[in-house]
């Protein structure tokens, strides 16, 4: 198991710098994307666990 892991996580950290562009202005939009994105999602799973929370005390 420990040899399967380690040879997926070398496969991963191989094909990372393959998938991001090259140059700086385009790997800085697509980091900033990704931010974003990550950011979008905080945000709806905290409105999405407030209102439960909000449901259960009514």
């Amino acid at each position: 198991m420990p040899m399967f892991l380690c040879s997926v996580l070398c496969v991963a950290m191989a094909t990372v710098p393959a998938v991001l562009p090259q140059e700086s202005e385009h790997r800085r939009d697509v980091m900033r994307e990704f931010l974003r994105h990550r950011e979008r999602m905080y945000r709806l799973r905290h409105e999405r666990h407030s209102r439960t929370r909000e449901r259960r005390t009514e």
